[in-house]
């Protein structure tokens, strides 16, 4: 991995021209809804990131920065890094100490959090404010009351809260089960965003949930019309393997196909570890681009694309082709799918315009998937992320690369 720095250095050139083209035409409030949000866990260590840092990430094809993991923040560290990231481009979430739950034990805690976002919340760069990671349902009084003030002392801004993942046991979650946990966060904390993290890949097996998971957040978030973001493991460690590029690929689509509005890597900068939690081969190792940085970067790409052209449809289904891990088809406008097995993600805005974003569900062969359309039904147009144009198909089979993806739509008006 050590070597791969040098291609990163030779390919980052070209990443920027594709990331400078999709990439918004300002910095600022982030709000899912209207933009696909690409961010990661652990940013560069904010002494660290500069103008140089912060055009790697961009030409990666992220949106937000997120906070470091290591290395300390403070207000100055952090008004500077929005200085830095304004000039890319780029939004920013700002960790504060004086934002973290803990805080509301003091009498006078409002007064705290009201003089940290008076020190962000002029700034065009700012994108939102880190509150908490993985609570458990007994924080959850503690980070509403945090996620109230700050919406009321800046409500342009997200107050970002990630959650556990289902494979975390009830009494660590704190609730009877994982649907009451995600539904007392949503009724205790009036989030602006549903993210959780989940890592499938383990050394010996992997997890059997994902699918699930993927399952009860997309539902949830339908039933509260929230976007949600899930966080996809890029960094082996402990327990976890290291991600191959279909695997990741596998993760970040079908995160799309289950109607994600946002994606995040675990980790862009590689933590320190010690012992068995060891992080290695993030997206940037001892400062350098690894491998992992130019498949995500490629990755991003796409994803973004993909993420916009399903901009304003809302999640209607998602069938599986062996009837496994979701219902089996038909589905909208597509009888059966030969080949596979494919996941499918139905997509529609209530006018007739109709997408499904067909993903391989093997993250280790490619596949082709020839859809078999409903009798009296046209044959789809395909989308094609790397122009972000739309093309008339004949044919009706496509190949799908190791957990890669493709965009069907049925309307006049694909865009």
């Amino acid at each position: 991995m050590r070597n791969t720095w040098r291609l990163g250095a030779l390919a980052l050139a070209a990443l920027a021209g594709c990331a400078t083209a999709s990439r918004p035409t300002r910095s600022g409030p982030w709000d899912p809804r209207q933009h696909f949000l690409v961010t990661f866990w652990c940013g560069p260590p904010l002494a660290q990131f500069d103008d140089a840092r912060a055009a790697e990430i961009a030409a990666a094809g992220f949106t937000v920065v997120a906070p470091p993991c290591s290395g300390g923040f403070d207000v100055v560290l952090n008004q500077r890094a929005l200085e830095v990231a304004e000039r890319h481009r780029l939004g920013m979430w700002i960790a504060d100490y004086r934002l973290h739950p803990s805080v509301i034990a003091a009498p006078d805690w409002p007064v705290g959090i009201e003089a940290a976002v008076a020190d962000y919340r002029g700034h065009p760069a700012l994108a939102g404010y880190f509150v908490l990671d993985e609570p458990p349902a007994s924080q959850f009084p503690a980070v509403g009351a945090v996620v109230a003030a700050l919406r009321a002392a800046d409500p342009e801004r997200l107050a970002y809260v990630n959650l556990l993942p289902d494979y975390i046991p009830p009494e660590h979650l704190q609730a009877a089960s994982y649907d009451a946990y995600v539904e007392d966060f949503i009724a205790t904390v009036q989030p602006r965003l549903l993210s959780y993290d989940f890592y499938p890949f383990g050394h010996e097996k992997d997890r059997s949930t994902f699918f699930a998971n993927l399952a009860a957040m997309r539902a949830a978030a339908l039933r509260h019309d929230l976007p949600f973001m899930l966080i996809v493991l890029a960094t082996p460690h402990g327990p976890y393997r290291d991600p191959t590029e279909g695997e990741l690929a596998w993760q970040v689509h079908h995160a799309l196909a289950y109607g994600a509005r946002g994606i995040s890597y675990f980790t862009y900068w590689t933590p320190p570890g010690d012992g068995e939690w060891t992080f290695r081969h993030g997206l940037i190792e001892d400062g350098r681009p690894t491998l992992h940085y130019l498949q995500a970067a490629q990755l991003n790409h796409g994803v973004r694309a993909l993420g916009d052209a399903l901009h304003g449809l809302t999640s209607i289904a998602v069938a599986d082709s062996l009837g496994e891990m979701a219902v089996p088809f038909p589905i909208g406008p597509i009888d059966a799918i030969d080949g596979g097995p494919i996941t499918a993600g139905l997509f529609g805005d209530g006018t007739g315009k109709l997408m499904v974003l067909l993903v391989n569900r093997d993250y280790r062969a490619a596949t082709t998937a020839t859809v078999r359309v409903r009798p009296g039904t046209p044959a789809p147009r395909a989308f094609d992320a790397d122009t972000r144009q739309w093309r008339d198909e004949h044919a009706v089979s496509f190949v799908l690369p190791p957990g890669g993806a493709q965009l069907l739509c049925w309307a006049d008006d694909c865009r």
